[in-house]
């Protein structure tokens, strides 16, 4: 390969590396609202619990304790297990399909029922809140296992500290078009999860869980432009056979 070649192919190969196939900013970022929101939901409607960063509930569960925690509590310990049967039963569904479309119509579903719950019944107590924790973390243990399944998605939308730290990393590097790409994606990551947030606990305690149908609207609104996207990049590989 001459000189002007691997010039033109060093960018190329730069551009896909820092945006894998099949990368949207807004799916990453839609992804990234869900998770906040529903985040956020389960701490400020159910006294604390994380759904999505259940690692945070041993924090919050031995804090508990040693401030002598009610028996309800320990719904926090029983998110683990949960999270854990979500992840196993993700990487089934998600071979199977062979597509993260699937899981996003299960981490949907799992969502929308969960808002359902929250229409039906007024309380948040007892069985209620129990069913719309479990429904929560299972939504969220989906998520976490699609990225994991298909990296091609972009960074985790679930947990951000290593975002934030890679976003910074980018920022302070070298300016190339990789990295603009990369501190692209990262801010629509971080954007997405922080208005998630907000979205989430306001949301909770002005409608109660109902407000659990917005992440469940956005999800299935990703898979549609996901489906879109995966249609197009067929098209467009069937398109090049042709031509050769």
């Amino acid at each position: 390969m001459d000189q002007p070649d691997a010039q033109k192919t060093a960018p190329a190969a730069a551009k896909a590396e820092a945006t894998p196939p099949g990368t949207s900013p807004w799916v990453t970022g839609g992804l990234s609202f869900v998770a906040g929101f529903a985040d956020a939901a389960s701490f400020v409607g159910a006294d604390g619990i994380f759904c999505a960063h259940v690692t945070g509930n041993f924090v919050v569960l031995a804090a508990d304790a040693a401030l002598g925690a009610r028996t309800d509590e320990w719904l926090k310990l029983a998110t683990f297990p949960l999270f854990v049967f979500a992840v196993l039963g993700a990487t089934q569904i998600g071979r199977r399909a062979g597509s993260a479309r699937a899981l996003m119509l299960t981490s949907g579903a799992l969502l929308g029922v969960a808002a359902a719950v929250g229409a039906v019944t007024n309380q948040v107590a007892g069985l209620p809140k129990t069913a719309i924790v479990a429904l929560l973390v299972l939504a969220m243990g989906v998520q976490n296992a699609m990225h994991r399944l298909y990296p091609r998605l972009g960074p985790m939308t679930t947990v951000m500290t290593g975002n934030v730290t890679g976003f910074l990393v980018d920022v302070l590097g070298a300016p190339s078009s990789p990295q603009a790409g990369k501190q692209r994606s990262g801010a629509f990551v971080l954007g997405g999860f922080a208005l998630g947030c907000a979205a989430g606990a306001f949301g909770v305690v002005q409608l109660g869980f109902v407000a659990l149908a917005l992440p469940a609207l956005v999800t299935l609104m990703v898979r549609a432009q996901q489906q879109a996207k995966e249609t197009a990049r067929r098209t467009a590989d069937s398109q090049a056979k042709r031509d050769r």
